[in-house]
């Protein structure tokens, strides 16, 4: 991507944190903030040298909402930190929105949605407590090119920014009659958005599935688009709560992995990019020199992470800071 939009914001940073899927944790943010050196001035977390970047998915899961959400926005507004759009915020459009034609919501009340959405209606109860936030999600961009390094909720993949680069606005935030096209299932820009903010994802073996954190079925898994190489599908799967799920990742372990689909999906760039999304667990690690995931299940008993980040082309797993586990 050569989109240098944001640029300009990182002037005067001599250095950035990014920071994992918050999910409603306000405790883990203050925690993780005083730990990289962020105290509140007026009202706003700031660093005398570096910015913040969130990674998105700043509700559901957690029931501290407003707090997470007043944080990060304040310091976003004051040039304290710069964010990008995660598939919670996303959803959370979709589900209050109607469709201009058909007068259904662009994102479908069934249970398992509402499940997923239920700590962001819990906390805040009316759509008059919610809109403020909801006009705010509309603008986070899906991605973010600083040039020396880039973020992105969930995968880093050209072919879905060439789709949909025709519906964002200068900023890389979605156009505002964009909306409806990007929620209509099976089309194109549906299917990049899908990519860019949920990751590229694979069908499960015939007759196979497993269970998420929420107790939702699920028949496709998200694979590592950040691998070159790969023996099986197990490999490369996200499958969440192992110890419910171990007979889909057995069957999976018998599914020889697609390696050319995997180069194809692997990450080019000669800058580093950052992640979140992947509920992954263990101690903070870069996945590959150029890659680095900061979800380590905040929303539920894991840490909030950050990796801090100053300057270097190739990443480290010394420069991780966690705070609040459990």
């Amino acid at each position: 991507m050569d989109s240098k939009s944001n640029v300009s914001k990182n002037a005067l940073a001599e250095g950035f944190d990014i920071i994992g899927d918050v999910h409603g944790k306000a405790d883990k943010l203050f925690a993780l903030l005083k730990g990289l050196g962020y105290t509140k001035q007026g009202g706003v977390y700031q660093h005398p040298t570096r910015k913040a970047i969130f990674v998105g998915d700043l509700i559901d899961n957690g029931h501290q909402t407003l707090a997470v959400l007043e944080t990060v926005k304040a310091m976003v507004d004051s040039g304290n930190a710069l964010i990008t759009m995660g598939n919670h915020e996303l959803n959370a459009v979709g589900w209050a929105t109607m469709h201009s034609v058909t007068g259904k919501y662009l994102r479908e009340h069934s249970a398992t949605n509402q499940a997923h959405h239920q700590a962001f209606l819990d906390d805040l109860p009316t759509l008059e407590d919610r809109r403020p936030w909801l006009e705010w999600f509309k603008t986070l961009p899906l991605y973010l090119d600083l040039g020396d390094f880039r973020v992105i909720h969930a995968c880093w993949h050209e072919p879905s920014f060439a789709v949909i680069k025709p519906y964002l606005n200068p900023d890389n935030s979605l156009r505002a009659n964009a909306w409806e096209t990007i929620f209509e299932e099976g089309t194109a820009p549906f299917n990049a958005v899908e990519n860019l903010l949920k990751g590229v994802e694979e069908s499960m073996p015939e007759g196979v599935s497993f269970v998420d954190h929420k107790g939702k079925e699920r028949w496709e898994v998200r694979i590592s688009w950040w691998l070159r190489e790969a023996e099986t599908l197990a490999d490369i799967a996200h499958i969440p709560v192992p110890g419910q799920n171990q007979p889909a990742i057995d069957a999976l372990g018998k599914v020889t992995a697609d390696n050319n689909l995997l180069k194809r999906l692997a990450y080019q760039g000669d800058c580093p990019v950052f992640f979140g999304h992947y509920w992954l667990a263990g101690t903070p690690a870069i996945l590959t020199p150029k890659t680095a995931c900061v979800d380590y299940s905040a929303g539920r008993n894991g840490p909030l992470v950050a990796y801090r980040w100053s300057g270097e082309s190739t990443l480290t797993s010394t420069n991780f800071v966690t705070a609040g586990a459990g």
